[in-house]
């Protein structure tokens, strides 16, 4: 929500905690998410096991995916960026991201996003930088890209095997599966999603 609107400016009280989501809920993606993802491995482009807390991934590392991996970002894709943060908190210990920071997408990608018409966007973070820089916004991609664009995002995706799935085939763009589950009124649901190569 963003100055009491959601996406397409339907007023927010249209989530409220008595009914839930009687307007943009999980609901709208029962049928399931599939389409073409591809993975933006900035760990690995990079050469390092984790972006630090409080780095993004931003135009940068796209570009460089783009060149060096052979893909390009398009139309209805679901795109995923890897900072190695989760896969690095489960060999070490969990942090507080409010006291500690935490890596993720930066919003210098929201413009490339909406003008190549991205369909979905994750990272295996909360996918915010922490602090996100800005005074008046505090999780500029979940505020910019969910109520002014529409965008689906996936909160921590576990991205490591598929890091390791892509650099042995040398490929990073696969199909993917998100099935939420079939809940009313719920603004999100727990997904497992597929690739598939």
């Amino acid at each position: 929500m963003w100055d009491g609107r959601l996406y397409n400016g339907v007023p927010s009280t249209r989530v409220n905690t008595p009914q839930g989501a009687t307007s943009h809920g999980i609901d709208a993606a029962h049928p399931g998410i599939v389409s073409r993802g591809v993975l933006v491995d900035a760990a690995m482009l990079r050469d390092v096991e984790v972006i630090p807390r409080g780095d993004g991934v931003g135009l940068d590392d796209v570009e460089r995916a783009e060149k060096e991996c052979g893909i390009s970002i398009g139309q209805g894709d679901v795109v995923l960026l890897r900072t190695g943060q989760l896969g690095h908190r489960d060999r070490t210990a969990p942090v507080d991201v409010n006291q500690q920071g935490s890596a993720g997408p930066l919003p210098e990608l929201l413009p490339l996003l909406h003008e190549r018409n991205i369909a979905v966007i994750g990272s295996d973070t909360g996918n915010d930088v922490m602090p996100s820089g800005y005074p008046r916004f505090s999780n500029p991609i979940h505020q910019v890209g969910i109520v002014a664009m529409g965008l689906w995002i996936l909160d921590n995706a576990w991205l490591d095997h598929l890091a390791a799935a892509c650099q042995r085939r040398q490929r990073w763009e696969f199909l993917i599966s998100i099935l939420p589950l079939r809940l009313s009124n719920a603004t999100g649901s727990p997904v497992n999603p597929v690739a598939v190569f």
